[in-house]
């Protein structure tokens, strides 16, 4: 089934392992990460529930012929068969990490899988990128306007060829008016371009086998958090504001256990908390 549905919207590996390592592992009363764009899962599933709701809404408001208010509603009371459906066939069920104990094909859990990673996407790329998604979802032949950024409007709303606006058209010039004398420009020095040097591939992740560039950044937080350490992360920026560089340190309780550069302060952190990651030994002897 997963081949009929439309590819979902890609995420951070952040946001991933918030939505699918189940709160059932996770260490009760476990503080917010403040250096998270999403804090947990059940807050991404939190607005991610409105949001999906809204997006599949909206697609039907905009079904031509127009719905009524009670056909409306009928189509909206069906999102739940329809998360089901999607939940199953992007086969996210077993990607979660969760205790023996747990039984994820709950209703509530099925629409906790869908509303957090519509969250992740709505933080990460904005609404209309949910929009298109749950369009593509809903009615394929209609995912076209709207990964242009649009939504067909109505017939009604359509301008026919006669009304269209014309273009203001320039003047044309005096066939009689003489050139004005060439000036050639100022000589201006260029520097030779220079060489495209690819970005350095990322060290493999020990702990994921199966996505070895998934990034050390948030598998360091959350380890840090399950053994309640403090950890900060610092940072420089130094050069001109077109081509600096950016420090970062990862201090553990207080103390250095990583330092990383780079062209952005993301790829820095990662960096920093990949040094981290094996400083604190965290890693897997080979």
């Amino acid at each position: 089934m997963a081949s009929e549905l439309a590819p979902a919207p890609q995420i951070d590996g952040e946001a991933m392992l918030e939505i699918f390592v189940h709160r059932s592992i996770k260490f009760t009363g476990m503080p917010l990460n403040p250096d998270s764009p999403y804090g947990d899962g059940r807050r991404l599933a939190s607005i991610g529930g409105k949001a999906l709701e809204a997006a599949y809404t909206l697609i039907f408001f905009n079904k031509r012929p127009m719905l009524t208010a009670e056909a409306l509603e009928l189509e909206v009371s069906k999102l739940p068969e329809q998360v089901e459906k999607w939940v199953e066939g992007y086969k996210w069920r077993e990607k979660v990490r969760h205790s023996p104990d747990t039984n994820i094909r709950t209703p509530e859990e099925t629409r906790y899988l869908m509303d957090a990673y519509v969250g992740a996407v709505l933080v990460g790329e904005g609404f209309q990128a949910v929009l298109n998604w749950i369009t593509a979802l809903v009615d394929p032949s209609a995912a076209q306007p709207a990964q242009q950024g649009q939504y067909s409007e109505p017939p009604s709303k359509r301008l026919r060829p006669d009304q269209q606006m014309p273009f203001p058209q320039a003047p044309l010039p005096n066939a009689h008016a003489p050139y004005p004398p060439y000036s050639p420009p100022p000589h201006m020095h260029m520097p030779p371009p220079q060489p495209h040097m690819p970005a350095p591939p990322l060290p493999p992740n020990p702990l994921a086998p199966a996505a070895p560039q998934s990034a050390f950044l948030p598998l360091f937080n959350q380890t840090a958090q399950q053994r309640r350490l403090e950890v900060q992360y610092p940072a420089q920026f130094t050069g001109p504001a077109h081509a600096g560089r950016w420090t970062v340190q990862c201090l553990v309780n207080g103390i250095e256990k990583g330092i990383g550069t780079g062209p952005s302060k993301q790829l820095a952190k990662e960096e920093a908390a990949r040094q981290a990651y094996y400083a604190m030994g965290w890693a897997p002897r080979e």
